[in-house]
Parts: structure tokens; sequence; C-alpha cells
């Protein structure tokens, strides 16, 4: 894909955002399916008590986290561009290395999504007529491509949150630009004369 995207342009403010209402719709997601798989395993040996109905709710949840992402989805590697750009001009810290090394989880995750997609649109364009959405033909291979791409949206629920921090970090002025700044300001003359201690 081409990349455009400015920093703190109106475009990257909206991909973030749209990034903010997945990484909450993941959560809820998650912890939904954290509920049922407790719910629906032995607390010993995390068996399930029914393997095809624990198998539908996964699937379920691989759909929903797709869904979720869908809008992320087109914008995925130029958000992660902007973010490897910013952390470029940033000083090196034990903080911002952390970012980089998230921000790089994010990249892997992304190009394997896309490779996922068109893996999908491959085995798709492949299938016999008569596999329409709806049946069996079409519905498998459909779920274990979500299912293949839920780790990668995985990454993408716990690093995303990098994203932000990086562009925090980017928009906030450097400490050396402020003293710059101070030191070149014009100083009123009555505060730098000292003024006597009346008696």
């Amino acid at each position: 894909m081409t990349i455009s995207l400015e920093p703190g342009s109106p475009a990257h403010r909206l991909y973030l955002s749209q990034l903010a209402i997945y990484l909450r719709h993941s959560r809820q997601i998650l912890a939904a399916w954290d509920h049922y798989s407790d719910q629906h395993s032995d607390p010993e040996t995390f068996q399930p008590h029914d393997e095809d109905a624990y198998g539908r709710r996964q699937q379920q949840r691989d759909a929903d986290t797709l869904f979720a992402f869908g809008r992320v989805y087109y914008h995925a590697d130029e958000l992660v561009d902007v973010a490897e750009r910013q952390l470029a001009e940033l000083s090196p810290s034990d903080r911002t290395r952390r970012y980089a090394w998230q921000v790089r989880e994010l990249r892997d995750a992304t190009q394997h999504l896309y490779a996922v997609h068109d893996d999908w649109l491959a085995e798709r364009a492949a299938l016999p007529e008569s596999a329409r959405p709806g049946t069996k033909a079409y519905e498998e291979p459909l779920a274990e491509s979500y299912a293949e791409a839920w780790s990668y949206l995985d990454q993408w629920a716990i690093h995303g949150q990098a994203l932000f921090a990086v562009n925090a970090l980017a928009q906030r002025p450097s400490t050396a630009s402020a003293l710059s700044l101070r030191a070149t300001a014009p100083v009123h003359k009555a505060a730098a004369t000292p003024s006597r201690v009346q008696r």
C-alpha cells in the first residue's frame, strides 16, 4: 500500500480514533470469551465440556474480533508507518525502545493479516460455484481463515496502545527545545534588574 499519512493530520486522528474503538471492543470480546471458556471447561484439565459448542463459540470470537478490526485493517500499515517515523525523531530511552519493539510487533502482525486475507481470497476464488456463503464448503475455510487471523488481531489488542503513547510523545515539546526558547526569549528590563531590598 502507498504510505501517505501525515502525523497529526485529520486522517491520522481519525484512524487512531478507530483504533481506540477496536481496542475497547476487543477487550469486551476477549472478556466475554474468557467468561464462556471458564464456565464451559473443566477447571482442572481445561478441556471443554462440549467440544462442538466450544468450537462454535470460538469461531464466533474470531469473527467478532475481525469485524471489530474492520476499519483499522485498511489503514493499519499507515498507522504503524507513522509511529515508526515518530519514534525515529525521539531521543532513545528505555521507554522509546519498548515502544519500538511493540511497533515492530504490530508491523509483523499487520503483514501476517494481509497475507491471511490474500490467502483467503485465493482460496475463495478456487471454491466450486456451489460453495456459497452459508454452505459448509464456504463457511469452513472462512472459519479457518478467521482462526488464523485471530492471533494477529490479538497482537493489535495487546500492543495497539503503544501507537497512542508514541503519538503523545511526538507531540510533546522536547526539553531541549523548551530550554532553547527560554534562552532566546527577550528578558523584560525591569525583570532583569535586581531590585533593592527595602528596609
